[in-house]
């Protein structure tokens, strides 16, 4: 990947009445790059895209192509000039045409350096890389789904240009031929060298596909960066909503009674240095908290609703070591506490209470005793909700294996305190702000 940009947008605006529009939206996409847009439904990142592409025109803003200038300064270049392909969410391939005559389309129309004596041949060299050389004489009708995403591949493509637009491609396709055509997508970059820039609201496409993604919302770009990075610690709150499987919960950053600093929930009180705190300030005051579905524990419960000796993690640092070491209380006298059935929230609460606030813990996971909500096999995992007595937070959960819960079974949650994520609650536009230093190739 080089450092020059196939594509850089500069405050991009469109207006559509009063009700919706495209503001102030740079981008760039770098030589040999997959950038993703990624956003919901009705966010303007299909309208970016249609820009982009010549076939929409901007009220504002300055597109250069391949160092060009396609749109600003007094220029809007027509489409076919633009030296893009583009390939549709419906494909739209013509069904009165064979599949060679829609790929041999834009050598007939659009601008090129393809000599015409090398239609034929560059047809058919594009037919076999999109493996659909036997279809080559067949109606566009009598394709399947994955075949007609390819016709319209081979189509976008044959002419060779240096920027692909590709614009939902495979939201129409089973969940197979899903998987099957992302690994086609990066195949076809890397033989190419085609840079793409690739809408969808599908974050598994997004994250797999691309090498950096640009989050839209509501016309505006809300956060960029590698997919590690937005996973991993989002900066905008939209971000951290859309972007991955996450539990939301609000809480505030308090005094506690060890002079520290404790995030209070709903759920537990934690001490703000054992969690994953994201910003530098420690001022008291409201923050948003989340935590992955993954790094929730579901801990066995016997009938009578106490956790069982057989799932306790083996884990022995982190808080409840921590209190006990601080406070007197032995981790062998708390995991006894948990152990001998009864109330064993409050008593383990007690005792890292005596020693630093925080929630019930065990083997310093925080503990929490809630009913299952709804629960379910979810492609190659199971997931089950637990809603929790007194608040209207719930959690979700994700376990490699089965567990046999129905609704309203008693059930016993834990997570290391340093998997929660605390964020102040800071308006997005803040943190957008600060995440669009640098919008180059990384």
């Amino acid at each position: 990947m080089t450092d020059d940009h196939q594509l850089t947008v500069r405050g991009l605006g469109k207006r559509f009445s009063d009700a919706f529009e495209i503001a102030g939206v740079d981008l760039t996409v770098g030589s040999d790059e997959i950038v993703a847009l990624l956003g919901p439904s009705g966010c303007g990142k299909t309208t970016i895209l249609r820009c982009i592409a010549g076939v929409e025109t901007p009220d504002s803003g300055e597109i250069t192509i391949g160092g060009e200038t396609v749109y600003g300064d007094g220029v809007s270049r027509p489409p076919e000039t633009r030296d893009i392909g583009m390939v549709y969410q419906n494909y739209a391939i013509w069904p009165h045409k064979t599949v060679y005559e829609n790929v041999v389309f834009p050598l007939k129309h659009a601008t090129h350096d393809v000599p015409r004596e090398r239609y034929e041949e560059r047809v058919d060299w594009m037919l076999e890389l999109m493996e659909i050389a036997s279809k080559r004489d067949d109606p566009a009708t009598d394709l399947s789904g994955g075949q007609q995403q390819r016709t319209a591949l081979a189509r976008a493509l044959v002419h060779g240009p240096d920027l692909l637009l590709l614009d939902e491609p495979l939201s129409n396709l089973d969940k197979e031929l899903r998987k099957g055509m992302r690994y086609e997508l990066q195949r076809l970059q890397h033989e190419l060298d085609v840079s793409m820039l690739y809408v969808t609201h599908d974050q598994e496409e997004a994250f797999y596909l691309a090498d950096r993604v640009v989050i839209v919302n509501d016309g505006e770009v809300v956060e960029r960066g590698v997919p590690e990075e937005l996973h991993r610690a989002p900066k905008t709150a939209f971000t951290r909503r859309f972007v991955g499987a996450r539990n939301p919960f609000e809480g505030t950053i308090e005094p506690g009674s060890d002079g520290g600093l404790v995030v209070r929930t709903d759920l537990a009180d934690v001490p703000l240095d054992r969690t994953d705190y994201m910003f530098s300030s420690e001022n008291p005051g409201d923050v948003e908290c989340f935590l992955r579905p993954e790094d929730l524990i579901v801990r066995d419960v016997d009938p009578a609703g106490r956790m069982t000796a057989a799932d306790r993690p083996v884990e022995t640092n982190g808080v409840v070591q921590q209190a006990a070491s601080d406070g007197g209380e032995t981790d062998g006298a708390i995991r006894q506490a948990a152990s001998d059935g009864g109330e064993t929230g409050g008593t383990v609460q007690q005792a890292a209470s005596d020693c630093g606030e925080t929630g019930p813990t065990v083997d310093g996971h925080v503990e929490l005793m809630g009913t299952v909500v709804a629960e379910g096999i979810l492609g190659d995992r199971y997931e089950v909700t637990v809603g929790f007595e007194g608040t209207d937070t719930e959690l979700t959960v994700h376990c490699d294996d089965y567990r046999d819960f129905a609704r309203g079974d008693p059930i016993r949650l834990g997570f290391d305190p340093g998997a929660m994520q605390v964020y102040r609650t800071t308006p997005d536009r803040e943190h957008a702000t600060s995440t669009t230093v640098n919008t180059t190739t990384q």
